[in-house]
């Protein structure tokens, strides 16, 4: 059984799963997923896109409904006593599963695929995975450390990442990417990735597009060009700028096709990207970025009483130090997206140190497969049953 709740993680469960049949062809695999988990053959109960949620005033609404997604899955438990469970990242949900799991079936292996942030917020987590979860399978080397502390078992297996982004072979290179989006390759380029939810468009958009308006009023030679992290939210996105800003966006402010993501990321001066999975592809590319998430207040000082960590942003997170500036909340405005970029673009020498050192950290998250690696320890522990 496995149980995963969000698109992204989707992704690296299917992969997963791809590589367990390749060990074990009579394997059969059910619970909450996506498309990918489909594709590789997955019985789906639940798909994981009705109840991806984000912030804590969104999961509240959500308890009822994750009360009877928790409730149906224990009872098929119960039906179909399947020789293992995969929890795959969603922490909130994933381990009051484990703990009914365990509670009911005391004998069943239980796995963790992408460890909840304990290390992060909720420390206190590390209590219910010490008492539930079997083996721990981590995507960021310093929590491998932080389990085997506190003798739960734990194998750094590397970051999905790593793996997932594409050859730059394959992608479209400056001045192709120029030509397509009718740009200027000579003239900087700015990406901007305002996030994937229809709730952070409303929230954070506007105050990218205000940011924009600004650089080009004292800039009129920099270009924009904007993610569409899905087909759903073009025309939402399309309606904010032409409202607002109209006259720019012949010229200066693009839309880029969600199949164009990676090759912004490789083509862009500078980045401004939503605090999350962005941030460490970004990364992965080296490129200078600004981080930005402006979230609501309930959640925001939930999240000010439990974090552990004076950063949030993943390139800051992996350096041990603030190489990005992070714009949150109250700093998360368009005069500090102006200033910091305009440092960042007129400095040329802080931009090319800001590089090296983002370069650097592609070598913290590990060269192996995370999936091949999960599914031979997997296989492994199920043969010894």
């Amino acid at each position: 059984m496995v149980s995963v709740g969000d698109i992204s993680a989707d992704k690296h469960a299917g992969k997963l799963i791809e590589q367990l049949k390749i060990l074990r062809p009579d394997l059969q695999v059910w619970g909450s997923g996506g498309s990918n988990m489909r594709s590789q053959g997955a019985e789906l109960l639940f798909d994981c896109e009705e109840f991806s949620s984000i912030g804590i005033i969104n999961v509240l609404k959500h308890i009822p409904f994750l009360a009877k997604v928790r409730k149906i899955l224990l009872s098929e438990i119960e039906k179909r006593r399947p020789s293992a469970v995969l929890l795959v990242d969603y922490g909130g949900f994933n381990l009051v599963l484990a703990q009914a799991i365990r509670t009911r079936f005391p004998t069943l292996p239980i796995y963790y695929f992408i460890s909840p942030q304990i290390w992060g917020s909720r420390p206190w987590r590390i209590n219910t995975i010490a008492k539930t979860i079997n083996k721990m399978f981590v995507i960021f080397p310093f929590e491998e450390g932080i389990y085997t502390k506190k003798n739960v078992p734990a194998t750094f297996v590397g970051h999905p990442l790593t793996k997932n982004l594409p050859e730059s072979s394959v992608l479209l290179n400056r001045e192709n990417f120029a030509h397509k989006y009718n740009l200027d390759p000579k003239q900087p380029i700015i990406a901007i990735f305002p996030g994937s939810r229809n709730s952070e468009i409303k929230n954070l958009f506007p105050i990218t597009l205000l940011a924009c308006k600004k650089l080009i009023e004292g800039c009129p030679q920099i270009q924009f060009a904007i993610s569409q992290a899905n087909d759903k939210l073009a025309a939402d996105m399309q309606k904010a700028i032409q409202k607002e800003y109209a006259k720019y966006t012949t010229e200066q402010i693009k839309l880029i096709s969600p199949a164009d993501t990676y090759s912004l990321m490789s083509v862009c001066d500078l980045a401004w990207a939503k605090s999350g999975t962005t941030t460490l592809e970004l990364t992965l590319f080296a490129k200078p970025m600004l981080i930005f998430y402006r979230g609501d207040w309930f959640s925001y000082l939930l999240f000010l009483a439990f974090k552990r960590t004076q950063r949030v942003g993943w390139p800051n997170l992996l350096a041990g130090k603030e190489l990005i500036p992070e714009l949150i909340q109250l700093d998360c405005c368009s005069d500090k997206l102006v200033q910091y970029s305009q440092d960042l673009l007129d400095v040329p020498a802080l931009r090319k140190e800001t590089i090296l050192e983002l370069m650097t950290l592609k070598n913290k998250l590990g060269e192996g497969d995370y999936a091949s690696t999960c599914a031979k320890e997997i296989v492994e522990q199920l043969a010894e049953q």
